[in-house]
């Protein structure tokens, strides 16, 4: 999740009320505050991971307590991970770095982002972008603790991260959307089968009209993540028709910033109609059981 992403990649509203909470000239990094508690104690508020020297994989620095090796499977997984998404997506690839903090344990995690962000909701990690300057670039930093969901939470965050190195503006499903797509390992080629047989199974109607006026996260439950990720799915593994008019759109969004355009009209130059294509390609997917189990995470991690 993400403050203009899984959080959200919230919107340009939520982004301006963290800022306001951080202050002009705020160091968004500070790692350690002392506060004084009711009776005159001291006390020392949550600290960010950063004891052992950092890691810089690609585009990502990785800052942790717990020595990080720079050959670990994960981040090689995700350093062709960044290859991939710029080259699938055609967008430039972006130097802009996405600083990485990984919790050793999700208490201390969730103690400090109580802490340092008690406006956002209890979520396994998070990717916010901060704006610098006035019009200047954003600072990319994602959030999280090594546990059973690294690989999928990282692959996630870091996809937010990337798409907001390049982009203007994303819209919030779309936003989303690649997220749940490319979170997934190399092996799955973006087919979630959870996702897939919840909608084959729950009376699935889509409705990407009512999906792109969504503006805030707390507009997204399951069932909107579900269908964000199978309108991408549709787009990049269904029709080179559909995949064209999701390139197109998103050479638009590295435009000035402004309102997204809207992509339901554009898919209806592919698809006469789009639902429809939509729920016959969701139910076309091949599912065999053996794919409904989690995914497992490489080992070791670190």
């Amino acid at each position: 999740m993400a403050v203009r992403s899984r959080y959200t990649r919230s919107t340009a509203a939520c982004v301006a009320a963290v800022a306001l909470a951080l202050a002009a000239g705020c160091n968004m990094f500070i790692k350690s505050d002392n506060v004084i508690a009711p009776g005159g104690q001291t006390s020392v508020n949550p600290v960010l991971p950063g004891k052992s020297p950092p890691q810089r994989v690609s585009q990502f620095v990785f800052y942790s307590d717990t020595p990080l090796k720079a050959n670990t499977p994960l981040f090689e997984e995700l350093s062709v991970l960044r290859d991939q998404l710029y080259r699938d997506l055609q967008l430039p690839p972006s130097n802009t770095v996405v600083q990485v903090y990984l919790f050793d344990d999700q208490d201390r995690y969730e103690k400090y982002m109580r802490h340092r962000y008690p406006e956002l909701p209890r979520r396994r990690a998070f990717f916010i972008a901060q704006p610098r300057t006035a019009g200047g670039p954003d600072d990319l930093t994602v959030y999280t603790f090594w546990g059973d969901h690294i690989r999928q939470d990282l692959r996630h965050e870091l996809t937010h991260a990337m798409l907001h190195g390049v982009l203007k503006e994303v819209p919030l499903w779309l936003d989303e959307g690649l997220a749940e797509f490319y979170e997934l390992p190399p092996e799955k080629a973006g087919l979630n089968a959870l996702h897939a047989e919840a909608l084959t199974h729950n009376g699935f109607v889509p409705d990407l009209v009512a999906l792109e006026k969504l503006d805030q996260v707390q507009q997204m439950g399951r069932p909107q993540y579900q269908e964000s990720w199978a309108w991408v799915h549709l787009m990049l593994r269904g029709s080179p028709e559909a995949r064209g008019v999701l390139l197109a759109y998103l050479q638009q969004l590295r435009g000035p910033a402004k309102a997204p355009p809207h992509l339901y009209p554009k898919l209806r130059d592919v698809f006469p109609n789009p639902s429809e294509a939509l729920t016959r390609h969701v139910a076309a997917l091949d599912r065999p059981p053996a794919t409904l189990r989690p995914v497992a995470d490489p080992v070791p991690l670190r």
